[in-house]
């Protein structure tokens, strides 16, 4: 009957330090994926401006050491082609000749930070409210940045440019 137990006992710790691993590896995966991808929309920005490039990696520097938040570039330079995609899908897009993503002066991000299991987001169905309370708005008036949740006519909370 003891023998059961402690093999009952010792199957459950192996499936709980492997649950705990592949908990710890994912989370790692997640940070590698996002800091790569960071890096190369910020990369491709500044192929085509390098003022653009320093000023979203200050604002982004900012909000990761300034909050509890860190980022994930959703969306960076465009291509004519696939802003007019994008304006075809929603009429309230910009067109290819007025998007600043276009010019490589704008970024579309994501905010998520580690809650003890899991993580927490924030993406564009979020509230203007929500996105204000994280300090990311008023770290974006610093570089004098227009925040997408300011449009009056169009929810866009992700979304940052240079004017």
């Amino acid at each position: 009957m003891k023998k059961i137990k402690l093999k009952r006992i010792k199957l459950i710790g192996a499936v709980l330090v492997v649950t705990f691993c592949t908990w710890v590896l994912v989370g790692i995966g997640i940070w590698i994926n996002v800091k790569i991808t960071n890096w190369r929309r910020l990369s491709e920005i500044e192929g085509v401006s390098e003022g653009s490039y320093q000023t979203f990696s200050k604002f982004i520097g900012d909000i990761e050491s300034q909050t509890n938040w860190s980022v994930k570039i959703i969306s960076g330079l465009r291509s004519r082609e696939r802003q007019k995609e994008l304006l075809k899908e929603n009429s309230k897009n910009a067109s290819a000749d007025k998007s600043r993503h276009v010019q490589g002066r704008a970024i579309d991000i994501n905010l998520y930070q580690k809650n003890w299991l899991w993580r927490v987001w924030l993406k564009k169905y979020n509230s203007k409210k929500d996105w204000r309370n994280t300090g990311v708005v008023r770290i974006s008036e610093k570089y004098g940045l227009l925040w997408g949740g300011s449009y009056h006519n169009y929810h866009d909370p992700v979304h940052f440019e240079i004017r």
